[in-house]
């Protein structure tokens, strides 16, 4: 398949730290990744009951070369700056990946 690879990276915060880790990626980490070559887009998605709560965070990227330049050579490392590493009571080690098969929008 070609086309959009999302990025898929799991982890559990603290529901109270939620909006701190949010404003802090969006501080420090998102404009590092909007300066990237084939960034797309991120969202982070939070499960509505628990705590810790379990979060994903899907970036879309134009293809796998993107994905390595910013992850490095093994594209499915986890890429966690140190100043983030507090916000996180566990996380995946790995991220998995997923081929964009069908993105459609509202007809306004």
């Amino acid at each position: 398949m070609t086309g959009v690879v999302v990025r898929n990276w799991e982890a559990a915060v603290g529901r109270a730290d939620i909006d701190a880790w949010i404003n802090t990626f969006r501080d420090r980490v998102l404009p590092n990744m909007q300066a990237l070559d084939g960034f797309l887009d991120v969202t982070f998605l939070t499960k509505r009951d628990g705590d810790p709560c379990h979060v994903k965070v899907l970036t879309r990227w134009r293809n796998m070369a993107a994905i390595t330049a910013f992850a490095g050579d093994n594209p499915a490392q986890t890429v966690l700056p140190d100043f983030m590493a507090p916000f996180f009571k566990s996380y995946d080690a790995e991220a998995t990946f997923y081929d964009e098969v069908l993105r459609e929008e509202a007809n306004d």
